[in-house]
Order: structure tokens, then sequence, then C-alpha cells
């Protein structure tokens, strides 16, 4: 599993800027200029902007876990893994526990970082906080799956790709049924996911 940096900001425009409402909660998220600047520059693929932007945020506002979180996005893009890994944590450490969408979001980022170097039972250990956090995304399994599959777990692998398609039908699974279908060590898991790539290919 690499992360490169167009997959990062992908998954930055699935999130949001402003304040919001969550299950009838409102959530006070940042709206410095500095942070909003800087994850608007993400949003329009210049890092190198939003990294000044960020790091001064960080400066100025230390215990703005939301600026950490888009940090560590930026260290992983330039493979920084040292410094991706201590913004990860820290936004996990200082995001409000109430704010589950952005918490959900800091440990999938811990767990992408913790792949990336190739510690997959920390990775596992991080994306499933992100699921326990919010079970409605279906990335999250995706993610999980070639989790899983690194580890040998194929089975499980497959129920976390059956899981993610029924969130979402729309998500793309093939790589990693590819991947499965070369590992997998018997004709009874190798039919589970034909199976599940007919499924798929219906929907």
């Amino acid at each position: 599993m690499k992360t490169t940096a167009k997959s990062i900001l992908a998954i930055i425009l699935l999130m949001s800027l402003q304040s919001g409402i969550l299950y009838g909660k409102v959530i006070s998220r940042p709206e410095s200029e500095n942070y909003i600047n800087g994850v608007t520059c993400l949003n329009n693929g210049d890092i190198e902007k939003a990294f000044k932007y960020l790091n001064t945020e960080i400066e100025n506002n230390p215990n703005n876990g939301y600026a950490h979180c888009y940090m560590s996005l930026i260290c992983s893009a330039c493979s920084d893994l040292n410094l991706a890994m201590q913004a990860a944590s820290s936004s996990i450490e200082l995001i409000p526990e109430e704010d589950t969408e952005y918490r959900s979001f800091a440990f999938y980022t811990r767990s992408i970082i913790w792949g990336n170097l190739g510690q997959w039972d920390k990775a596992l250990k991080d994306v499933t906080k992100s699921i326990e956090i919010n079970p409605n995304d279906a990335e999250s399994y995706k993610t999980r799956a070639e989790m899983l599959l690194n580890l040998n777990k194929y089975e499980e692998a497959i129920d976390d790709l059956n899981v993610a398609l029924k969130i979402n039908s729309a998500t793309d699974i093939t790589d990693i049924m590819l991947k499965l279908l070369e590992n997998v060590p018997n004709e009874e898991l190798s039919e589970k996911v034909m199976n599940m790539q007919t499924i798929a290919s219906m929907q």
C-alpha cells in the first residue's frame, strides 16, 4: 500500500472545511485564515502553499488537531513518514471526540501511514478504530481489506469487501480482488472472490 499525492488529495476533497451539524450536534471546526487557506490550497493541488499556511496555523494554534491532520497528509505526500506519523498522532489527541467524522478520518490517515511503513498490525488497529467511529464509510472497509490481504487474512478481507459494496455499490475493488485471486490458498476462497466479482459487476 503506497498512498500517492493524488490519492491523498482525493481523500481531502471528501472532507468539509466549515463547521457542520453531526447527529443533531453543532460541531465547531476551525475558521482561522491560515487553516482555511491551507486546506483550500490542498483542494487546489498546491501542496507547497498548503504546507506554508498550515505550518503557520500550527505555530499560532498548536492545539488545532484539524491542521495537524491535514499536515500529516502533506508530509505523507512528500514521503516524510516520520513527520506524517507525528502529525497524525497529534490530530488524534487534539480533535474533539464528538467530531466523529474527523476523528475517524484521523485514525484512517494514520492507518495509511502505518501501512506505508509496512506495519500492518498497527495499520489494521487504526483503520478498525476508524470503522468503529464511522461504520458507514465504504473506503475504510476497502482499505482494511487490503491490509488484511497483506496479513494473509483472506476470508476477512473478502468479508470487508462485501461490506464496502453493500455500503456503496460503486466502490472500486477490482485491484484487491485480483490480488486475492492471486493469493487465496484454496478453491473455496477463490470461488467466494469470483462470486463477489460477479455481484460487483451487476451493480
